[in-house]
């Protein structure tokens, strides 16, 4: 199968074949009526010349209607050797003598489109038809010297071109083998990585809580953040294979306000305007902003938290305040996975921004922004 750089030089040599052809046939008509002689038959010469016209635009038309087939290019072969064939009636004797004929140029031009258009195992046999013929219209067989030459050196070159083509399309297709299979490599990487979120995000959490002694006897509140937890690992598991195209845009609003509602012992103060985003991206968001949210219940000491929402159509920035104890964002252990991944790294993954400010005894503010 034809790679590109094979479709490339088809195309290419397509419209060589067209300006050798319908230039050839335009020049050397003008030179045959100006070379002639009183020896040369009028009927011999106009006739001729007007068939290599229409073919020419035949030649033309199908080409640029078809492109430029086999089956196209050595008619034009055969049309060009029954004029070599003629050209003792259509050339005065000297100037075929003299080597001088305009009969040699237009048989070049169709050794040209031979080479260019063919491979070499059909153009080389074509281009030998048309020596021979060449050189039996001349009367000495030998003449036809030139035209061999010229094809053996274009089908040459010709190999080489495609050759070297070949080769640059099959390093180009082992570097996009390469750069999918790092791509898939990423995507699983990153799919690991969102799974930890969400993980760290529910069970760890919830777990966490339990262990710090939160919830001291059977609490409702602890069995509702459980079945939420049970929800988001269903969707894990159920998620299918994202497909290619555009995302939806989904509005930021009431994803918020059911993040804030979720977080259990926390009063969640909610400023909201008119925001949409890429679906994905909209959640990626949605899920930094409730572990922001579930830090404050967690760690800030305090009931109470703000959410400000500015943005429009594609853009989105949101702030998560809380006047709680604070801490030193440099004195956190490496270990803490919680603002790092779940909050920072998240946001980056889906190409957007988080930034946390916050020092002990003065609060702190997540700040996460879409695009970055």
């Amino acid at each position: 199968m034809a790679g590109p750089s094979d479709q490339a030089l088809d195309q290419l040599a397509g419209g060589y074949a067209i300006a050798l052809r319908t230039g050839g046939a335009v020049l050397f008509t003008a030179v045959a009526v100006l070379a002639a002689t009183k020896q040369i038959s009028g009927w011999w010469l106009g006739a001729p010349l007007t068939a290599l016209c229409l073919w020419s635009g035949l030649f033309t038309w199908r080409a640029l209607r078809s492109g430029l087939t086999a089956s196209m290019v050595l008619a034009d072969a055969a049309v060009i050797s029954v004029l070599a064939l003629a050209q003792q009636h259509m050339v005065p004797a000297a100037l075929i003598k003299d080597g001088t004929t305009w009969m040699l140029p237009l048989a070049c031009t169709s050794v040209y489109i031979l080479q260019i258009a063919l491979r070499p195992w059909l153009g080389l046999p074509g281009a030998a038809v048309l020596v021979i013929t060449y050189g039996l219209g001349t009367g000495h067989p030998a003449d036809g010297w030139l035209l061999a030459v010229e094809a053996i050196v274009v089908a040459g070159l010709m190999a080489v071109i495609r050759g070297g083509a070949r080769q640059a399309d099959a390093i180009v297709a082992a570097g996009l083998a390469t750069e999918r299979q790092i791509r898939v490599e990423e995507a699983r990487r990153a799919d690991e990585r969102e799974q930890h979120r969400q993980l760290h995000d529910t069970v760890l959490s919830t777990l966490t809580m339990v262990a710090a002694g939160s919830f001291a006897e059977p609490s409702p509140a602890l069995t509702a953040q459980a079945a939420r937890d049970l929800e988001v690992l269903q969707k894990l598991a159920d998620t299918p294979v994202a497909q290619g195209g555009p995302a939806p845009l989904a509005d930021l609003g009431p994803k918020l306000e059911m993040a804030a509602a979720s977080i259990d012992g926390l009063d969640v103060r909610l400023q909201l305007v008119p925001a949409t985003l890429p679906s994905p991206v909209a959640d990626q968001l949605v899920a930094c902003v409730g572990e922001a949210l579930r830090n404050v219940a967690q760690h800030a000491g305090t009931g109470q938290a703000d959410v400000t929402v500015t943005g429009g159509a594609g853009w989105v920035t949101v702030k998560i305040t809380d006047h709680g104890r604070g801490f030193d964002p440099a004195a956190t252990p490496a270990s803490r996975r919680g603002i790092r991944e779940s909050i920072t790294g998240r946001m980056a993954a889906a190409g957007g921004r988080a930034r946390v400010a916050s020092r002990p005894g003065a609060g702190t503010t997540v700040t996460v922004s879409w695009p970055a």
